[in-house]
């Protein structure tokens, strides 16, 4: 089949609306952080058997922070708190949970609370789209699917049952009726054929396979010993957390889509500072997305919905807007300062740079996928840039990838080695090597431009959702997004190695990710549309 183009986020506003992990405690937890220590310890159990493998999570009543970690082999774990809270603690494991009960954490010394499973009614809401989606089976139909009623929200029991039952033919019909009459950009190709969809769902997502499901385990137990999760709850629920990025002063700054505004998070307090990036009385949404600090300690954000490009000085909270004429996704700076941007919703291929030095914008035509009408537009995604000044735009629904070298204008197309693999938000690893998740496929797949070739590696299930990727610069390893399998992936270069690492909420549909320099910790925020609980989340290791 031809490329997919998925659905905007406008057009999908309605559709479907519908560890800190440890074999043994480490002696240093509590000297990672500052103040004082808040820890809790204990066993988790089964019919009086060590559960290994079982998330435990405490809730702050008070702040509403989520710190979350695994028992190890011998059912046993530690977790440190944050400030001093009541704590709501539970534990949960496949189709076993124990309820949650509430605790005072002590103050510079550990508290026990042994914790019991039984079973669990609601278990299925704890089993993310990537497992509802595996029953689906694999082919170019699948990624098609994928490509275009996932790439905004994730498709998991909330989604796929009505009154607790599985979607019937007229109940698909229906909700791909209503994604065709919102659609006001009118992305969804011609030839998506509506009624062979609604076949095909209604044929594989059958009752008795759905009844087989059971939330997935986590592997890897040893491995997970060193990680801490943290949950923040956002300022607003509605207002779609997109990208992130860390501060200078090691703040994490989070655009909000849907609110004009940008949140800059105090990890050590959990508190927010609020910046406005829009005039007052400004009509309509800027939906603001990409993000990236500047060498002066500037923060440049684009506003898809208006066509600009905002400089927000973090010190006074002054902002300025630019005009540069697309519905810019993604931006990346130059090492002359430049920022580069693509153009999302264009026909035909396009990139643009605005020099700060004498704002200026100027727009560059790219190779183009040549899609058709039927097959609808290209997309173009994330975009990179190497120390070698080679920029990297992916185009989603193209199944492409252009380089554009910005220091001499050359350009070139590489189709991806496979059909709707849905490439989307790629990462710069060592030697200057692409590293691109592959939405609809599982795969984590490498660029590299010294022979231009395309390698492949296995990194998760096939409905994985690779988002996004970002290099550890620390280690090199690749972080990427299991937004359909509410994890995130940590994969190794250098010997091939996998790291999953289960997400306490489902769902936890992440777009974008950043890594702390200093400290290697992993952030990104739960952004699902129509909306999820939206949450910013911490991993460290």
């Amino acid at each position: 089949m031809n490329n997919r183009v998925p659905l905007p986020l406008s057009a999908l506003t309605l559709l479907l609306c519908l560890f800190l992990v440890v074999d043994a405690p480490r002696a240093d937890a509590c000297d990672q952080h500052d103040g004082p220590c808040r820890s809790i310890a204990g066993a988790i159990t089964h019919n009086s058997v060590p559960a290994s493998g079982a998330l435990i999570s405490a809730t702050a009543q008070r702040s509403g922070i989520t710190f979350s970690t695994f028992s190890g082999r011998d059912g046993r774990y530690r977790l440190v708190l944050g400030a001093d809270d009541d704590y709501d603690l539970k534990a949960e494991s496949g189709v076993l949970a124990a309820p949650a009960r509430t605790i005072v954490a002590g103050v510079d010394s550990v508290t026990t609370h042994d914790l019991k499973l039984a079973d669990d009614p609601d278990f299925r809401a704890r089993i993310p789209s990537a497992a509802w989606l595996e029953l689906l089976p694999d082919g170019d139909m699948k990624r098609e699917f994928l490509l275009n009623c996932t790439s905004c929200h994730e498709l998991d029991a909330a989604r796929l049952l009505v009154d607790g039952k599985l979607r019937t033919s007229q109940q698909w019909t229906e909700a791909f009726a209503l994604m065709r009459a919102i659609d006001q950009y009118e992305l969804l190709p011609p030839d998506f054929d509506d009624a062979a969809y609604v076949a095909w769902l209604t044929r594989h997502l059958d009752a008795d396979r759905v009844d087989a499901l059971t939330p997935p385990r986590p592997q890897n137990i040893e491995r997970l010993a060193n990680v801490r999760i943290t949950e923040y709850p956002l300022p607003a629920a509605q207002a779609l957390p997109h990208d992130l990025v860390i501060g200078p002063a090691g703040r994490v700054w989070i655009t909000a889509f849907f609110g004009d505004v940008i949140w800059a998070l105090d990890a050590a307090s959990g508190e927010y500072q609020t910046y406005t990036i829009r005039p007052a009385g400004a009509e309509g949404w800027g939906q603001a997305r990409a993000l990236v600090f500047d060498r002066h300690g500037h923060l440049w954000i684009v506003l898809g919905g208006t066509h600009e490009l905002v400089r927000l000085d973090p010190a006074s909270g002054q902002f300025e807007t630019f005009a540069i004429g697309m519905y810019a996704h993604s931006l990346a700076l130059d090492g002359r300062g430049r920022i580069w941007f693509n153009d999302y919703f264009a026909r035909t291929e396009q990139i643009g740079v605005f020099d700060p030095a004498t704002e200026t914008v100027t727009h560059f035509d790219i190779p183009s996928a040549g899609l058709t009408e039927a097959q609808g537009l290209p997309l173009p995604y994330g975009l990179q840039i190497d120390g070698t000044g080679r920029l990297y735009s992916t185009q989603l629904a193209g199944n492409t990838v252009v380089m554009y070298d910005t220091n001499d204008g050359t350009s070139k197309l590489y189709a991806m080695p496979g059909d709707n693999l849905g490439p989307r938000r790629p990462a710069i690893g060592p030697g200057n090597q692409l590293w691109i998740p592959e939405w609809t496929t599982g795969h984590l797949t490498r660029f590299d431009p010294a022979d231009e070739s395309f390698t492949r590696f296995v990194i998760g299930p096939g409905a994985l959702g690779g988002y996004d990727a970002e290099t550890d610069p620390r280690s090199g390893e690749i972080w990427v997004t299991g937004a359909l399998a509410s994890s995130m992936v940590l994969f190794n270069p250098g010997d091939h190695s996998v790291l999953t690492i289960p997400l306490p909420s489902n769902p936890a549909y992440t777009r974008h990710l950043a890594v702390d320099p200093k400290t290697g910790d992993l952030w990104s925020a739960y952004s699902s549309l129509p909306a999820a609980t939206p949450l910013v989340v911490r991993i460290e290791r």
